[in-house]
């Protein structure tokens, strides 16, 4: 037989509180839901799944903030972003580096 129990929960009327004044408004009631308690296992499977999403969350921040420094070096070296730029650094004589003026 599964035990009950009893969780207080606050409860107050939208058209109650919206009619008042803010002074003149009531309290919040308490009212008890009865109900059945969740099992161990489930609840040992709840912290688990919350354990597993919260690492997971951890590495996509990590990612997000790597990507973003990313970003951040290639706009203040916009040399370090286009290959041919880089390759003509190394090898100015190139043909493919060569500069014509008109």
């Amino acid at each position: 037989m599964s035990s009950l129990v009893s969780k207080p929960v606050v409860v107050a009327k939208p058209s109650q509180v919206a009619r008042r004044p803010l002074a003149a408004q009531a309290k919040p009631r308490l009212v008890f839901v009865r109900g059945t308690a969740p099992d161990k296992s489930a609840i040992q499977e709840a912290i688990k799944d919350a354990e597993e999403t919260a690492a997971a969350w951890d590495t996509v921040e990590e990612l997000s903030a790597a990507a973003s420094h990313a970003k951040d070096a290639a706009k203040a070296n916009p040399s370090s972003v286009d290959p041919l730029e880089k390759y003509c650094e190394d090898q100015p004589d190139a043909d493919e580096c060569r500069v014509f003026d008109d």
